[in-house]
């Protein structure tokens, strides 16, 4: 065969090769595209919506779900506080409910027998699970310093901290959840109606956490165990939060009334400021600790000088009283402050008063 006839062969050859590669590989990309379309098909909108749903974090406390995106539907459920719900759909304009104006947000809360609804925008927030430890944290200080709050305010608030202190994957996050639940225990307890402790819904709850908690005659009211926040302060104390933790257990009340019997108010310091002293004798607070000791302490001293004074130690009590105040004299020991030096210095006037 002629050599120009081979060539043109061969070329022939060639490109039919080529043609048949482009045809297959065309054939191969609308497969795929067919294939997709069809899995989307067969996913159909629901399923194609709940993959691209949003989160969202409810930030009020019984916060009412309704059939329809407007305040005056039906109600068909409500959310508690700290719920994370997914974000199905958005109403297509703003409504203004109260002073806040916001979106409706169509959404379906966790589990499989969670309520699924429209709820207020302004009920909820935008929540990214990379960003739960801060997002927690805001929420529960928010509601920390919402003085007016009733009781199902607050103890919705305990029930948030109870339910996301096992998220908290590193120890100084689980250990900032956990001392914020017994500040919102003890801030729910504040506002527990003494005459009426033994109705619904107090009683039940307050039984609940009768091992957690203690009640004042005095004071009429139930207070947090002291002992709980200086167990928390022992199991965290190698962090910084450890100082924050002992700080709030120095001020909690306590129990009881001294009723100018002089041993139990040196008892009590021994317990409270003197303690955190102690431990953090430049912490961030001894300032604070340090005058709050020095201030009540001039108020006994000054009280002294009065023939009336309600302070005295029976003379059978002095040995203990002299211990007490060594005890409480080594805890205000510590690098030089004005604070320091005053408080020592009414201490000792004390001492020699009731040796």
């Amino acid at each position: 065969m002629p050599e120009t006839f081979k060539s043109l062969s061969v070329a022939a050859e060639v490109g039919h090769r080529r043609r048949r590669i482009i045809f297959a590989l065309c054939a191969l990309v609308a497969c795929v595209f067919v294939r997709a379309g069809a899995a989307a098909a067969a996913r159909g909108p629901q399923q194609e919506a709940a993959a691209a749903s949003k989160a969202r974090i409810v930030t009020a406390t019984g916060a009412r779900v309704r059939s329809a995106p407007s305040a005056s539907a039906g109600e068909v459920g409500r959310l508690q506080l700290g719920v994370v719900v997914r974000e199905l759909e958005r109403s297509s304009g703003r409504e203004k409910v109260g002073a806040a104006e916001d979106y409706w947000y169509r959404v379906a809360a966790p589990g499989s027998g969670g309520v699924e609804g429209w709820v207020f925008g302004g009920l909820t927030a935008s929540f990214d699970a990379g960003r739960r430890v801060e997002i927690y944290r805001r929420l529960a200080g928010d509601r920390l310093k919402a003085e007016e709050s009733g009781f199902s305010d607050r103890i919705e608030l305990v029930g948030f901290l109870e339910r996301a202190a096992p998220e908290m994957k590193r120890r100084d996050e689980r250990g900032e959840v956990e001392l914020l639940r017994l500040l919102a225990l003890h801030k729910a307890l504040a506002v527990v109606p003494i005459e009426k402790q033994s109705e619904s819904p107090y009683q039940a709850w307050v039984k609940k956490y009768a091992p957690q908690i203690v009640y004042s005659e005095p004071a009429g009211q139930w207070f947090v165990r002291s002992e709980l926040f200086w167990d928390l302060q022992k199991k965290y104390g190698d962090l910084p939060l450890g100082e924050r933790i002992a700080w709030e257990a120095s001020q909690i009340p306590l129990p009881g009334e001294c009723e100018g019997y002089l041993p139990c108010y040196m008892y009590l310091y021994t317990v409270t400021e003197g303690r955190y002293l102690k431990l953090y004798p430049r912490g961030a607070h001894a300032g604070e600790a340090l005058g709050q000791i020095a201030d009540s302490l001039a108020g006994i001293v000054k009280s002294m000088s009065s023939p009336e004074s309600p302070y005295e130690v029976p003379a059978a009590d002095r040995a203990e009283f002299g211990r007490t105040v060594a005890l409480l004299r080594s805890q205000l020991g510590g690098p030089p402050h004005p604070k320091r030096a005053l408080a020592l210095k009414h201490l000792d006037a004390l001492a020699r008063r009731f040796r």
